[in-house]
């Protein structure tokens, strides 16, 4: 389901990997596996009984009630789900959540780099620090504009590459956009997977800051330090040079988030990464005394997202 750069990916390695794709869905309406058109009064809700497990790869245009409703849909009938849509589990995690085994969602966060599972996987009671770069758009824009390339030409070209989030169109915009609307669906699915308590996406949007031409200006100057971090940790940061993003306190975690200065703190060191890599750095115990742990890879893009989709869908099918 979606036929933009994710689904086209996706459509030709499920082809590729053997895999019968049954029917596909696009803005223009249901297709048979042939790539003939579907009489509209079947429609997808019969189309559904056929089929094994359903790939979720439309855009978040609403706050995820959509992909909610094809999700919850599919389930019903007991069907499996593969998504890498983020609004559905950023804003309906607990109606969701009795039936996460039965949905594949590692591209909803990190794209390749499967985060989500090796966050889970580290987390332990004495975890006091979680820091991430989630958005790799950003990381790969302020990384470019810290060679000296102009800030326009690389947001113009990650739109072109399909970087960024669709509907943006003027540089403030895309900027905005990540920042605002992609990192709090992130940031909302990684802390509610990491089991640390439930939040929303539109409760960290509520509070998200817009940045200003001001701020652009500002992070151009700044481009060599700066890089958008989200941080979840134990004890309040009491961050105050953050340039945009939010702050939130949840079941005694403080979720802050925006430009950060890398060089004030030694563990945004160690995060950093380049390109449109995400990245996930865990400190175990006070001060990292049980160690801090680091799993980074390829986030934006169709190739990295469908390479996790597919993890997803083999490994369901298996189990």
């Amino acid at each position: 389901m979606g036929f933009g750069n994710v689904g086209k990916e996706l459509y030709r390695r499920l082809k590729s990997n053997g895999h019968d794709v049954s029917f596909s869905i696009s803005n223009h309406g249901l297709y048979d596996r042939l790539g003939n058109k579907i009489d509209e009064k079947d429609g997808y809700f019969n189309s559904i009984k056929h089929i094994d497990i359903v790939c979720l790869a439309i855009p978040t245009l609403d706050d995820g009630k959509t992909a909610y409703d094809y999700i919850s849909h599919a389930f019903d009938n007991g069907k499996l789900v593969v998504t890498c849509e983020k609004g559905a589990l950023s804003n309906y995690f607990k109606e969701l959540q009795e039936n996460l085994s039965h949905l594949g969602y590692s591209a909803t966060v990190g794209g390749g780099t499967r985060l989500l599972q090796y966050g889970k996987q580290r987390m332990t009671s004495e975890v006091t620090e979680i820091h991430a770069i989630v958005n790799g758009t950003l990381n790969y824009v302020f990384e470019q504009v810290s060679k000296g390339r102009s800030l326009g030409e690389v947001a113009r070209e990650a739109k072109k590459l399909g970087y960024a989030e669709p509907g943006a169109e003027s540089t403030l915009e895309v900027i905005n956009t990540e920042a605002n609307s992609d990192v709090p669906m992130k940031t909302a699915i990684l802390f509610n997977v990491l089991g640390l308590g439930e939040i929303s996406a539109s409760d960290l949007k509520s509070n998200a800051k817009n940045l200003t031409e001001e701020d652009l200006r500002a992070l151009i100057m700044e481009s060599q330090n700066r890089r958008y971090i989200v941080s979840i940790t134990k004890e309040d940061s009491k961050e105050g040079n953050n340039i945009g993003g939010f702050k939130e306190e949840v079941n005694g975690w403080h979720i802050s988030a925006g430009f950060k200065n890398i060089s004030e703190n030694p563990l945004f060191m160690q995060l950093t990464v380049s390109g449109v890599n995400n990245s996930l750095l865990v400190c175990d115990g006070k001060d990292g005394i049980n160690g801090t742990y680091k799993v980074s890879g390829q986030g934006a893009g169709a190739e990295p997202t469908t390479t996790a989709m597919l993890l997803d869908l083999e490994s369901l099918l298996r189990h």
